[in-house]
């Protein structure tokens, strides 16, 4: 990591302080406000659409696990961004300096593996949500396409910003509609619920207080639908007034755990044990007149925020392959650079596209990246990495068994919902 590349911050143990200029540095113009929406847009949006099923799996304790899951976040969120400023001298650049500063390159590798993991499996379920989505609209104008050419189509359509631009940047409007969409599709789903509640359908469904076996990928699914972990430094970065970020992100997270609870609620309690992932099956099932039209309206309001989304994180993932194979401009000139990158880029966006038309469980899939990768990046690594850089003698006493609590959490949760969401994944492919 270069010491060229990093600002320097007044700072005071064992809490973060920046000094009385606070926000001075470059590029620190994004108001508190901003980066709300901009932490919002990140973690509320997929995870509406799952979080009926996640209760599926484990029954109204979901709502006891939603809740967990959030202000567990809350507070790795605050440990990872205190860690950047551990030595009270430079700020790290980013998670996987982090993980360099605490364990050297064996940490900084095991972050990027890690990350470019999680970026994978998001962009693989960015593509069958969107196909799915096109495949719902268009059956209910009789225009019915085979999946994997629905699959195509969206790989397609991400592809065009993902190669034209070297770089993007989440601008606050973008940060804004991706809110508002999301909360739309909340309020759709309390609407067409409460229409829903009533019919003999509704009334037949099957409930659970708990399901043990079902607890670890539910804890994995809501988790990542929670896990900004990765963009975080970023956005705090940004910050005019950084003193603030530890309020921002737990308003933000509490935000976030609003509409999933709303969401998690309406659609269990309505269609029971039979809801599907992603809630939008359901919902239409059973609509007429209005209900439908509100429906597709919320799916066509996701589906455009989704692709909007989708690019800023392939483009985060394609960034870190590029720095891996030199594509930089230390190595490469322009031209070579842009004829390299749109390769590479391209050969990307068609493993994606593979992975999406043969593995087109949704649900099952977003189980199965939260399990695997999210449990690790937004639990285990940044209390690891706060312990290691503070030392765990400096660490009070009470924050110590909440460190072990969730080491010990994210760990379960890895290795059984890992298991189970490939049991699940299996069993989908079976049938389909």
């Amino acid at each position: 990591m270069s010491k060229n590349d990093e600002k320097s911050v007044a700072y005071t143990d064992p809490e973060i302080a920046y000094g009385p200029n606070e926000g001075a540095e470059d590029g620190r113009n994004s108001s508190s406000f901003g980066a709300y929406f901009n932490i919002v847009c990140v973690i509320a949006g997929m995870g509406v659409l799952q979080m009926a099923a996640a209760f599926k799996e484990a029954g109204w304790f979901g709502v006891i696990i939603t809740v967990f899951s959030c202000l567990l976040c809350i507070y790795t969120g605050h440990l990872l961004i205190k860690c950047l400023y551990f030595d009270g001298k430079n700020r790290l650049q980013g998670y996987a300096a982090v993980g360099d500063a605490a364990f050297g390159k064996f940490g900084r590798y095991m972050v990027e593996f890690f990350l470019l993991c999680f970026y994978f499996g998001v962009a693989c379920i960015f593509i069958i949500l969107i196909s799915k989505n096109l495949s719902e609209l268009f059956e209910l104008i009789d225009v019915t396409i085979n999946l994997k050419i629905w699959t195509i189509i969206a790989a397609v359509v991400i592809w065009i910003p993902f190669v034209s631009f070297k770089a993007m940047k989440e601008v606050e409007i973008l940060a804004l509609f991706g809110t508002l969409a999301t909360v739309f599709t909340v309020v759709v789903i309390i609407i067409v619920g409460v229409v829903d509640l009533g019919k003999a359908e509704s009334k037949a469904q099957t409930h659970s207080f708990v399901k043990p076996s079902g607890l670890p990928i539910a804890l994995a699914s809501i988790s990542l639908s929670f896990g900004g972990s990765p963009v975080f430094p970023a956005v705090e970065k940004t910050m005019k007034h950084p003193k603030s970020w530890t309020k921002v992100l737990a308003c933000a997270m509490g935000t976030a755990l609003i509409l999933y609870t709303l969401a998690g609620v309406f659609g269990y309690l309505v269609y029971g044990d039979s809801v599907q992932s992603p809630i939008f099956v359901s919902l239409l099932e059973n609509s007429t007149g209005f209900t439908v039209g509100v429906t597709v309206a919320a799916m066509i309001a996701m589906t455009f925020h989704i692709m909007f989304a989708a690019p800023i994180l392939l483009i985060s993932f394609s960034l870190e392959v590029e720095k891996w194979l030199r594509i930089t401009d230390n190595y490469m000139t322009k031209k070579k650079q842009i004829v390299s990158r749109s390769l590479l880029r391209t050969g990307l966006m068609v493993v994606f596209c593979l992975v999406s038309m043969f593995v087109p469980a949704f649900g099952d899939l977003m189980s199965l990246v939260g399990a695997l990768t999210n449990t690790q990046i937004i639990f285990v690594f940044p209390v690891v990495f706060y312990l290691k850089l503070y030392g765990w003698r400096k660490v009070r006493w009470y924050e110590l068994i909440l460190c072990a609590i969730i080491v010990v959490v994210g760990m379960i949760s890895c290795v059984l919902g890992t298991i189970d969401a490939i049991k699940n994944l299996k069993h989908t492919l079976d049938t389909m």
